[in-house]
């Protein structure tokens, strides 16, 4: 009669071990192959795009002055901050207008601004009163005259092609949220941090008009979860009709 052998404490370590690096030769060619479809699409759709990028910078430029290109701060992988570049379309002074705009708390009830010789703010006053509940302003005066058409067809969003190749970006993954957004996140949103930001993702191809913060979050923390080369592929193929629909919506 054949005895049957135990398996032993080094049978035990092995297997594991062997699993393990199974898991991680996985892991790393899934995050190369991902690595190399952001660095591959993302130099090639910059090459080809090239013309539109130097002539959106060229007439920013002439229009309006330099900077071509605004930085906010986001937040990406892991928590890290980054500046996120975007064609300016707003005037230079936007921020110190909106500043001012805040500074004296517009109400509908209110007849002038204290400072009533600066006359863009006064102007903006003007446009706004009627919006100044609304987080966003219809006709907003600090957009310059191709600002709408640049942010209706996306073509602010250009610049984030660079991040992608440098790599403080992804083709697909969560869209990244400012700092202020961040800060109100709970332990879960904060899961969608795991993985590289992006211009794409599950929530942009969800093919609904409205979807709550919660929705949003869950689908990224799919993403977060599932994320691969054929998946990548697979969300950037349903992204083009997504967005010629919502632009033809427009």
């Amino acid at each position: 009669m054949i005895q049957k052998t135990r398996p032993t404490r080094l049978t035990h370590l092995l297997a594991a071990f062997f699993l393990r690096l199974r898991h991680r030769l996985r892991h790393g060619l899934r995050k190369g192959a991902k690595r190399m479809l952001d660095i591959t699409c993302g130099s090639l759709v910059i090459l080809m795009l090239s013309p539109l990028l130097i002539t959106s910078a060229l007439v920013i430029m002439i229009v309006d002055g330099r900077p071509v290109t605004f930085a906010g701060k986001r937040v990406g992988k892991l928590g890290r901050l980054f500046p996120m570049l975007k064609f300016r379309t707003m005037r230079r002074d936007a921020e110190a207008i909106e500043k001012k705009i805040q500074e004296h708390k517009i109400s509908k009830t209110a007849q002038h601004f204290v400072d009533p010789e600066n006359e863009s703010v006064l102007k903006l006053r003007k446009a706004l009163l009627k919006f100044s509940d609304e987080e966003k302003y219809p006709n907003d005066p600090r957009i310059l005259p191709f600002g709408k058409f640049m942010r209706k067809f996306s073509i602010d969003e250009l610049p984030q092609l660079f991040h992608i190749v440098n790599g403080d970006m992804s083709l697909v993954g969560p869209r990244p949220f400012a700092m202020w957004e961040v800060a109100e996140f709970t332990p879960r949103d904060l899961l969608r941090h795991k993985t590289r930001p992006g211009l794409t993702g599950l929530w942009q191809i969800s093919n609904r008009s409205k979807i709550t913060h919660d929705e949003a979050i869950g689908l990224d923390l799919t993403y977060a979860a599932k994320q691969g080369f054929w998946l990548d592929l697979k969300i950037l193929l349903m992204t083009v009709p997504v967005a010629l629909k919502n632009r033809g919506g427009n």
